[in-house]
């Protein structure tokens, strides 16, 4: 029994023998093991390329040539030229774990092959937050955000499985208006993760959106939509990527969803109302163009006859019909727009935007009723119109003087109220909302 217990012993301290000194029987490994003490990288590397000479399976030879690439690094001051030595180092480290396992080799090079991967990763990714984060531990930098993308990106080169580096690198990419980097992140992790978050499509929408990217930013967000339904911040700039597209009525259904939801929300109506009315200011323009269009034919008639003439009346008999159709269905937006912007008013009333689009389209109500006074020939009417215009004028005067209330400061406020001030012939107070405007 005695004996049984010693032969135990002795194979169990050979086991730590060898555990404990891997690779010390290779002379040329001894010899790059002293060169790494002494900081003698390079004759340390053409040690161990002569052990792989001898023993191209020698595991010890690319683990210590890990190492040695992981002490380049370290020792190199310039955080960004890190890269190729992490590089050669995980290379050097995952080539010797391999063939451990293979050779079924137990030693303290074996165990330490993934140790020193996940400890280098650790140090640089660790750095990095502490700079982006602004850790008042650390030397000061005159550019942080730059020092937490070159560790960041150290990290990412150690351990390209990291998920969570490469997160936090995308946001400080994002935070340092590195935006194209950024993006490239993003669509890496939305590819990288097998369940992708709505946070991932929200930040690449945000960022395309920042590049004015409008088309590239909506397929990202209908994705994410289709994907998290529930996300109102997707769905907040899935619109905005349609209002820029100038897809409106996109826009609109998409805005209408939000407010089903949240419909007491006045930053959802202030948006709805504000995209109605951009359609239907669209159709206000061309109306405008087409009224301009029948004030030159008209012009034109009196010196015309005959055939020439019947065609020129059929022209602005034909334009007038197109305004008909045309106002109508801007009327109805413009109703819907108003009827928004009330409901932000009476939810919040001390939102000084919704007064000033309020004022925005009674202003410009009343310059389409202005230039259909100006197409028209009989005078009576013409009149009419011209009454009709000066009250949405008196309606959109209101609606900015309370805006300029709520927000005195505002200079493009002023200037909105001295423009009506001068149409309704108000010129005192023309002149105070001039010298309030900056003008």
């Amino acid at each position: 029994m005695k004996k049984n217990l010693f032969r135990l012993f002795s194979f169990a301290v050979l086991a730590i023998i060898i555990i404990s000194c891997g690779g010390e029987s290779n002379p040329l490994i001894k010899e790059a093991k002293d060169g790494i003490k002494a900081q003698n990288y390079d004759a340390a590397l053409v040690s161990l390329e002569q052990a792989l000479v001898q023993d191209s399976a020698n595991a010890d030879a690319y683990y210590y040539k890990g190492v040695v690439y992981s002490e380049m690094a370290q020792n190199n001051p310039n955080i960004s030229g890190r890269k190729d030595s992490y590089s050669k180092m995980r290379e050097n480290l995952l080539t010797a774990k391999s063939m451990y396992e293979t050779q079924g080799i137990q030693s303290v090079e074996s165990v330490e092959t993934q140790i020193l991967i996940d400890r280098k990763w650790s140090e640089e990714h660790n750095l990095g937050v502490k700079y982006a984060t602004g850790d008042s531990t650390l030397a000061p930098t005159d550019n942080p955000l730059d020092t937490a993308e070159d560790h960041l990106e150290n990290a990412v080169v150690i351990n390209p499985d990291s998920l969570l580096s490469f997160e936090v690198l995308a946001e400080v990419y994002r935070l340092n208006s590195n935006t194209e980097k950024g993006i490239q992140i993003y669509e890496d992790l939305i590819t990288m993760k097998d369940e992708p978050e709505a946070y991932d499509y929200d930040r690449l929408g945000a960022l395309y959106l920042s590049l004015e990217q409008y088309n590239k930013a909506k397929e990202i967000l209908i994705d994410g939509v289709d994907l998290f339904p529930d996300s109102v911040s997707l769905v907040q700039k899935l619109a905005d990527s349609y209002m820029k597209l100038g897809e409106n009525q996109e826009s609109i259904e998409v805005i209408e969803s939000l407010i089903e939801r949240d419909p007491n929300n006045p930053q959802y109506h202030l948006v709805l109302g504000t995209q109605v009315y951009i359609m239907a200011s669209e159709i206000t323009d061309d109306i405008s163009s087409k009224y301009d269009e029948i004030f030159n034919l008209e012009r034109e008639q009196r010196n015309l006859s005959g055939n020439a003439k019947k065609a020129n009346q059929d022209k602005v008999s034909s334009l007038r019909a197109s305004i008909e159709d045309q106002s109508q269905r801007a009327d109805q937006l413009i109703d819907r727009a108003v009827q928004e912007l009330q409901k932000v008013i009476e939810v919040k009333p001390d939102n000084s935007n919704a007064y000033n689009t309020l004022g925005i389209i009674y202003q410009n109500k009343a310059a389409a009723l202005f230039d259909k006074r100006n197409a028209t020939a009989d005078n009576d009417e013409a009149a009419k119109i011209d009454n009709q215009a000066k009250e949405n004028l008196r309606e959109a005067m209101k609606n900015y003087e309370k805006a300029t209330e709520i927000e005195p400061d505002n200079q493009s406020y002023w200037r909105s109220l001295f423009q009506v001030y001068t149409s309704l012939g108000m010129n005192e107070k023309a002149e105070a909302a001039m010298e309030k405007a900056g003008m």
